[in-house]
């Protein structure tokens, strides 16, 4: 079932990437009906969250431990699939070269990391996404991602 003005669905050759490989994919556009829009685009977005537990170093309340998660945008590659007009649907093919040196999490792997995350009760991961979306002006955009693993 479609809802809102239509839907996006992204498909990927795989899954799990290394640095410097190439994602190929391909997305289709489902709509209601015709839609006026600034583009179509695709990115490669990685976001950081950073979850604060109530460890070592955490506070904690009379009942329990306070945690608390941020999320932020550390990486955001968009590519144009097609320019403004109107849309009424489609398949489109794509390919996004991942870079060599995309951000990690700040906090070291292996033991160090573990011995931090302990001590000051943080942890960071970083999680990768494939969106596509349509750009529409005065509305809600269309899209559609998938999670992706770069190591």
């Amino acid at each position: 079932m479609i809802f809102g003005k239509g839907r996006i669905e992204v498909f990927l050759d795989k899954y799990n990437y290394l640095l410097g490989e190439t994602i190929n994919g391909r997305m289709s556009l489902k709509l209601k009906k015709p839609v006026r829009a600034r583009g179509l685009k695709v990115a490669l977005i990685g976001e950081q969250k950073t979850m604060q537990h109530g460890g070592f170093g955490g506070v904690s309340t009379g009942r329990g431990h306070r945690s608390s998660t941020q999320t932020r945008c550390i990486y955001n590659f968009e590519i144009p699939l097609d320019g403004e007009k109107e849309y009424t649907g489609g398949e489109y093919t794509f390919q996004i070269k991942i870079p060599e040196n995309l951000p990690q999490p700040m906090l070291p792997p292996g033991a160090m990391g573990s011995v931090l995350q302990m001590v000051t009760g943080t942890t960071q991961r970083i999680n990768w996404y494939v969106r596509a979306y349509l750009d529409v002006p005065m509305g809600l955009d269309v899209s559609g991602k998938v999670q992706v693993v770069i190591g």
